[in-house]
């Protein structure tokens, strides 16, 4: 073997060593930031199950005709890795044709993480009902006020 040919075959290994490097941080990165997602839809899921829990009760109040209902849910906070304390959201009920429940968290290095999920509701007032997470939501028969 000569001397250049050792060098080339060298020079080969560190680009071949730095390009798996490379991918492979960029792998990991990508999986930490699809982890996260994961986890805050995971919280949004549950507070919009909460909800339209908390609708269906109204409603069976409402149907009983219980006038003087409330139905009282503090919406929690998103908790998100590596940073302290809980986040903030958006909590929309969209009491359009059909009726969802719509949760969105924005952060700057991920893109909107967004849930939806119908209700089995229709509203007479049809329009949107906004909170944030941390806020109590009240329910009751003026809010709700269902179709009949």
């Amino acid at each position: 073997m000569k001397k250049g040919q050792i060098s080339l075959d060298l020079m080969l290994t560190v680009i071949v060593a730095i390009l798996l490097a490379s991918v492979f941080g960029t792998f990991t990165a990508e999986l930490i930031s699809s982890e996260r997602a994961t986890g805050i839809k995971a919280q949004e899921q549950n507070i919009a199950n909460d909800l339209i829990e908390l609708i269906n009760q109204a409603k069976m109040f409402d149907e009983n005709g219980d006038s003087n209902f409330h139905v009282n849910y503090k919406a929690p906070f998103i908790f998100e890795p590596n940073k302290r304390g809980g986040q903030d959201c958006n909590i929309t009920i969209k009491r359009t044709q059909p009726p969802y429940i719509q949760i969105s968290y924005y952060t700057n290095d991920l893109n909107a993480v967004l849930v939806q999920k119908d209700i089995n509701f229709y509203f007479e007032n049809t329009t949107d009902a906004n909170f944030g997470c941390g806020q109590m939501i009240i329910l009751d028969k003026e809010i709700l006020g269902e179709k009949t």
